[in-house]
């Protein structure tokens, strides 16, 4: 008789482990369906630049920090340490970083999974949480805009004349097409980007 509280107790807690292991599972599966879903759907996030707000994109449910994720780790270690022995210029060395640094290669994905807690069991922490993560090596031109880095970073200053002097200024309307040529192909990679958006 004195064992029975005990066996009653262990009882209840095993039917209620059971219950927030099953309210885990729901919430690992509901991140993974998330993330998965996602998946060659939704943008990346902002690149890494002056004038950049955080926050602003359109939220899918997933994160996808820039410069992130065990796929770039690997990759760097192979890559950096011969691309910097190959120059001692300094911005050379700032672009490299800046385009590392906005590579897009992590979903990360996280759930709650809610479960009703009695009084009795109210040691047992709720809600039940998830997350889920997959690394990407693959990217297209359109995430990783070298020339936006490029004018952000070691070639600010020539961008700076090219739109002062050219996209700023006002010309005769036969050299506006010239003019507007030179600033998309130049400093915009429009006609990558083109070429990009017909495969997607």
């Amino acid at each position: 008789m004195l064992t029975l509280p005990i066996i009653i107790f262990m009882a209840g807690v095993t039917m209620y482990m059971s219950f927030a292991m099953l309210a885990r599972q729901n919430a690992l599966v509901a991140c993974r369906r998330s993330l998965w879903h996602s998946a060659g759907h939704g943008g990346w996030t902002s690149m890494k630049l002056e004038g950049t707000v955080p926050g602003m994109d359109e939220d899918d449910g997933t994160q996808r920090p820039r410069g992130q994720g065990e796929e770039l780790d690997r990759l760097q270690q192979d890559v950096e340490p011969e691309t910097i022995a190959r120059t001692t210029n300094p911005r050379g060395r700032e672009y490299w970083y800046r385009i590392w640094d906005n590579l897009p290669g992590r979903h990360e994905s996280k759930a709650e999974q809610p479960f009703k807690t009695a009084p009795l069991w109210n040691f047992i922490k709720g809600p039940a949480r998830a997350e889920h993560k997959r690394d990407s090596s693959p990217w297209h031109f359109y995430h990783i805009d070298a020339w936006k880095i490029a004018r952000a970073g070691p070639l600010k200053e020539i961008f700076e004349a090219f739109r002062q002097n050219l996209e700023m200024q006002t010309f005769a309307p036969h050299f506006e097409p010239t003019r507007d040529d030179i600033m998309r192909r130049w400093w915009h990679g429009d006609d990558i980007l083109s070429e990009e958006n017909q495969y997607n």
